[in-house]
Formats: C-alpha cells, structure tokens, sequence
C-alpha cells in the first residue's frame, strides 16, 4: 500500500447485477483521485450468485445458473483490465456454492476453486480481514458479516478498536466518528454498494423501506479522513 496516496473502497457490486455505470464510476474515482493499483480495496460480494442462493429463484429471470456464471466471467474479465491489483475481502455471497455444497455434504476436495470457476485476475487476493497499521492512521477493512442496521459500522469499531470500513449492509451508507473512554478518534464507514436495483436478483427488497445507498469510498489524509460518494453525483453529471 502506497501511505502517501488515497484508498479506493468499492462494496457490493454484486456482479453480474451491478450498475450499469458502476464500473465506470470507480474507473473515474480512481482517476480523479490518482489512486495506485494496490491501494485498491473491495470489501465483499463482487459476485451476487443468485442461483447459489437458497431462497426460491424468480423463475422469469433470463439467467440459468450455467448463464450467470459465463456472464459473470465475462465481466469480472473486464473489471480485471482496470484493476488488475485488488484486496479482497472474504464475504457471504461469495461462499455461496461452498454453503450449498457443504450442504449437500461434497467434500472441497472435488469442487472449482472460487477463483477458478469464475477465472478471476491473478493480482486478486482475498482475506476476512485486511489491516493497514502502516498509515498514520490505521484502519481495517471487513465485509460486515455479522453486523446488522443502522449501526453495523459503529459497531464493527467498538469491537475492534479500530477505524473500520465495511460493506455488506447496502440501505445504511454513513461515516460516523467514535471516541471511547482512553482511545483516541476513530471513524466507522459503510461504503454502500453499486447494485443494479432494477435487477432480477433484487426484485425481494422492492417493498423494504430502506433502499439500497448507491456509492463507493475514498480514504485521504493517510488514513485519517473517510469520504462517501454517491454515485448519483457521477451519473447527474
């Protein structure tokens, strides 16, 4: 990681449902920024694999399994071509087909590995959790399983101890600052998701109240200063 530059954090894009100008919109981030390849951070469900879901399938959805897969591939190839380098954050949409093979009691041994069913790029690596002590300001980026609501964010810093961005909870984006009792100021981020909300794959939270806050997150100030743009800023331009 590069201290000196900004941080790009991009959540949820959920692919192949993700907006049609979500690629293009974190293409321009990264640009307007000058943000490096390896300061280039996705924080979970890159993949949406809605067949690998458990819930009953919408069955006027276009893509069969095999589809979604192909369809998949083809857009994380071109995802690949502009961020070749990408930290990776471990999420629940993408152990989708390990729950369900698990499940069904198939052993690992005999299955694809994530990364090669869905052939993604070389530089991409994936963990639970991707710590960066090295900024003057050190923070943490998680997907957010286990965090719920409007909180979720605030919470994943009370537990750790650490400024902490997360992703995974689409309606709640927000930036919220927290001191405890002795610790210095850290700030709790949800970044949000680029989804596509017309999608098939979304037709469930067509009556929810909270919708799905559309945008991504930028780090500046050598990790000290989280900033949440939405991608209604880009696409009104």
């Amino acid at each position: 990681m590069d201290t000196s530059r900004p941080v790009l954090l991009i959540s949820d894009t959920q692919i192949c449902y993700e907006h049609p100008k979500a690629l293009e919109f974190c293409r321009y981030l990264k640009r307007h920024y000058r943000i490096p390849d390896e300061n280039i951070i996705h924080q979970g469900d890159e993949l949406d694999i809605m067949h690998g879901g458990d819930w009953p399938k919408d069955p006027n959805a276009f893509e069969s399994p095999v589809n979604e897969i192909q369809i998949s591939r083809e857009r994380i190839k071109e995802w690949g071509s502009y961020f070749p380098i990408m930290k990776l954050c471990i999420s629940n949409h993408g152990l989708r087909w390990v729950r369900k093979a698990t499940g069904a009691q198939i052993p690992e041994q005999v299955l694809k590995s994530y990364q090669e069913l869905y052939k993604m790029p070389e530089k991409w690596q994936w963990r639970e959790e991707w710590r960066f002590n090295q900024f003057k300001h050190p923070f943490r980026c998680i997907h957010g399983m286990g965090y719920s609501g409007v909180n979720g964010h605030r919470n994943a810093v009370i537990d750790s101890g650490i400024s902490t961005a997360i992703g995974h909870l689409a309606s709640f984006a927000a930036i919220s600052y927290i001191k405890m009792m002795g610790s210095k100021m850290h700030w709790g981020f949800n970044t949000g998701c680029l989804i596509n909300e017309s999608a098939v794959a979304f037709k469930y939270g067509k009556y929810n109240r909270p919708k799905p806050c559309l945008g991504a997150g930028v780090i500046v100030n050598n990790g000290s200063t989280p900033i949440w743009i939405p991608l209604e800023a880009f696409t009104s331009v």
